[in-house]
């Protein structure tokens, strides 16, 4: 099976604060997947990580089969779409103006 995204022991720690621990993950070709979790959890480091804004430091992880190590890697970072929770939720519109 060929995996979009693979993790192998991908850790982030910022001075005194670890993102993230370990994290072994599979992201099958087709799949869409979104991550949740508290603030602070870790989501917003590990899809910096993967995009090459920051680096990990620890473990390694895989584009469509190509390693972070290897240059081709930019090329399939093209292939992948990130959105990034913003907390600029204005209260007074509604979901759609929101959106807009």
């Amino acid at each position: 099976m060929q995996y979009v995204l693979e993790t192998k022991g991908l850790s982030k720690r910022y001075k005194n604060f670890q993102a993230l621990v370990d994290l072994n993950m599979h992201v099958p070709k087709g799949s869409i997947y979104g991550f949740v979790g508290k603030n602070g959890a870790g989501k917003t480091t590990l899809i910096r990580v993967i995009t090459g804004l920051q680096y990990p430091t620890s473990g390694s992880y895989s584009l469509y089969g190509i390693p972070d190590s290897d240059k081709m890697i930019r090329k399939s970072r093209r292939r992948m779409g990130a959105v990034v929770e913003t907390p600029s939720i204005y209260l007074d519109m509604t979901a759609a103006d929101n959106l807009r």
